[in-house]
This record gives C-alpha cells, sequence and structure tokens, in this order.
C-alpha cells in the first residue's frame, strides 16, 4: 500500500511550480577535512578554516551533485573559494521552515523545535509538543502539500528552508524569496543507518552539532547490537510487507531503506528485488505465488479505527488465501494514531527492535514495541 501522501515526507515542493531544472557547479575547494560519515553515501562534509562545505549527491545521477552548501557562522563573511552554484546558509539557523513531519521530529529529538517557524500540513503532526507550538503561534502552518502559500513563507523570514527534493524537479517560486533551501535527499539512502546519520549535518544547521553526533552513536550502537542478535539465528522468518492498491502490491525494495532493515531483522525478504532502491510494483498474482506461506505479514495503514482481521478482508478477500491471516500473524501500524512517518526514519534502532520481537517474539520476551501490534479478531 502506498504510503499517505500527507504522512510520508509531506514534501512543501509537490506542487505545479515543480519545474526539471539544472545547476552548474565548479570543482569544490580543496583542503578541507573530512567529516567522517559511515554509513550516509549521498552527503559529505568537509571542514573548512572559516566555514563547512556539505555536498549532497544526486541520488537520480551516477557522479552528480545535486546541491552544495557552505555553512558559515552569522556575520562571517562570504567564503572566496567555494565553486559556483554553492548555496551560502547563516548558521545555526535562528528560524526555519521545514516541509516534512519526519525533519520536523528530528528538530524536537535535537532540542531545536523552537528555531522551527513554519511547517507544511502540520494537523497531521502527532507530536504533542509539536502541536503546542502551533496552537501557541510560535509555528504557523504553510499550508498543504499540494497547495501550499509562498507568501506566508516569505513573510516568515527564515534563514532557510528544509525541503524534500524529487527527481529533475525545481522549486518555481519558492526560489524566488531568496531563502536558502536545503535538499533533504535522506530518505534516498539505501541503508536505515544511512539516512539517520544525515542528522549530524542537520545538527550542524541548528547549532545541535554535539547532540546530533550523540544521539547517532546511540541509535548506531544499539542497531548494530540488534542486527548482531538476528544475525544469530539460523531460521529466517518469510516476511511480507503492506497491501496492495487496487491491483498493484508496492513493496519495499530489496535494496531500499525497509528492505535492508528487514533483513537486518533476520528475515527472509526474498519476494522483494533485491537491487530495488525504491518501492516495488508487484501484482497481487505474484505475491501470492511468493508469499502465500509467509510466516508473518506486517502492514501499515491510516484509517481512524484500527484494523482488524475482519476490516482487513474486506478490503480484499485475497487476503484470506496468505497464511499470516490464518494463522493470525498480521501486525498493524495505524499511521494516524502511531507516529511511524515522524518517528521511525531517525529512529532505525527502535524499528529494528520491533521487527526483530514481531519475527523472533522469544528473542526479546518483554519488550514493548514502538510501531506495530498484532491485528485484533
Amino acid at each position: 500500500m502506498p504510503v499517505p501522501k500527507h504522512l510520508y515526507l509531506t514534501p512543501l515542493l509537490a506542487i505545479s511550480l515543480l519545474i526539471p531544472a539544472g545547476c552548474a557547479h565548479k570543482t569544490p575547494p580543496a583542503g578541507g577535512t573530512p567529516v567522517r560519515m559511515e554509513y550516509a553515501k549521498l552527503l559529505t562534509i568537509e571542514r573548512h578554516n572559516d566555514y563547512t562545505l556539505a555536498t549532497v549527491r544526486d541520488p537520480w545521477k551516477d557522479n552528480a551533485v545535486l546541491h552544495r552548501y557552505a555553512l558559515v557562522a552569522h556575520g562571517g563573511e562570504t567564503p572566496a573559494d567555494i565553486a559556483e552554484g554553492t548555496t551560502v546558509v547563516r548558521v545555526p539557523l535562528r528560524k526555519m521552515c521545514v516541509s516534512t513531519s519526519v525533519h520536523t521530529a528530528l528538530m524536537y529529538q535535537l532540542g531545536a523545535l523552537r528555531q522551527v517557524a513554519g511547517i507544511c500540513e502540520g494537523k497531521y503532526i502527532l507530536n504533542p509538543a509539536v502541536q503546542q507550538q502551533i496552537a501557541g503561534g510560535h509555528i504557523k502552518d504553510v499550508g498543504s502539500g499540494l497547495n501550499p502559500s509562498v507568501e506566508m513563507i516569505a513573510q516568515l523570514r527564515t534563514d532557510a528552508l528544509l525541503m524534500s527534493p524529487f527527481e529533475g524537479a525545481s522549486y518555481g517560486l519558492l526560489e524566488k524569496t531568496g531563502i536558502p533551501i536545503i535538499e533533504c535527499a535522506d530518505y534516498m539512502e539505501a541503508t536505515a543507518l544511512g539516512r539517520a546519520e544525515w542528522m549530524k549535518f542537520y545538527g550542524m544547521l541548528v547549532g545541535r552539532e554535539a547532540e546530533a553526533d550523540s544521539l547517532f552513536e546511540t541509535i548506531k550502537k544499539h542497531y548494530l547490537a540488534l542486527q548482531k542478535l538476528a544475525s544469530r539465528q539460523t531460521h529466517h522468518p518469510k516476511l511480507l510487507a503492506d497491501t496492495p492498491n487496487g491491483n498493484t502490491w508496492y513493496m519495499p525494495g530489496g535494496g531500499s531503506i525497509y528492505g535492508t532493515l528487514y533483513k537486518d531483522a533476520g528475515a527472509d525478504y526474498s519476494l522483494a528485488d533485491p537491487n530495488a532502491s525504491g518501492s516495488q510494483p508487484l501484482s497481487i498474482e505474484k505475491v501470492l505465488t511468493g508469499a502465500r506461506d509467509a510466516d508473518v505479514w506486517i502492514i501499515k495503514y491510516s484509517r481512524p479505527q484500527d484494523h482488524t482481521y475482519a476490516t482487513l478482508l474486506s478490503e480484499n478477500n485475497v487476503f484470506r488465501q496468505f497464511a499470516p491471516y490464518t494463522h493470525r500473524r498480521i501486525y498493524g501500524c495505524n499511521a494516524m494514531k502511531v507516529p511511524f512517518y515522524e518517528e521511525a526514519p531517525f529512529r532505525p534502532d527502535l524499528l529494528l527492535k520491533d521487527i526483530i520481537s514481531i519475527l523472533y517474539p522469544d528473542l526479546l520476551p518483554d519488550y514493548l514495541r514502538q510501531f506495530y501490534e498484532p491485528l485484533a479478531d
């Protein structure tokens, strides 16, 4: 089942203003000291004498740069040696507009929520602290992802906009505001830890570098320990993920963030193409043929009332042919009530623990899952 558009990334740029565009870049300056990035493949960071250079690779073009950013302290001189096309960003950001629920939640984790002045589709964010800031007028809702208010964004006079990029897209009138646009391509990483490591960059943007580094080290430690625990298991339960939309079953590819996380949890996730990095469209017939005998089925959905086996079957009668339906081994996450899309991307250790506890109940018998629960009859 495709992620609901108001929950997945909620991009401010997903509007009719988007038009294809390119950006030329000269060779960046040499001599910087690299910041160690262990897992992220789309982001490199270098420290120079009077600024920090962050380079975002283009996820859709081999050996191409999507954007470069020179992070310069307020009051500092603009570096003379930066490459053409590099965006200068004054840090720490005092006010910013964030287009996604996931990056808003990260700012809360880093203690930088007060620096968020605007968000997109705030009514869908479940975090109580964010809702309190909205109610108090400290954070302005700049509209939906499909119809944002460029005028409101301009009036906020923020130091930067945090956006989620799409292939071949530009930002139309938003670029004319003169506000630096930070292209948050973290969601295109191939691994969960790779995406989470981007918090080092976001920490630099908001003056919370130490907090971001510490949080990532904690997440990495927990994730690797859980991965090691799962790797000791000799049996790998077959995992079925998500539900179809019409006649197409959109399933995370084996080379995607979720696909690699499922395998790190010890799952047999062989139905998915191991090289597919995004959402993989499959026919219901193919899924039935390859996963009829699955051991476990996990689903994400968004509805006022939690799914039950009865309500799930009412959506498609074919579900009764899957073993997890017969054996009552379906686990659901209601994203309308559970902040999956806010928290899981930058806390993959918690999601990994959830999946392991589902696949191997005896390994974590006292663990209270954060996202998934068994479906009720």
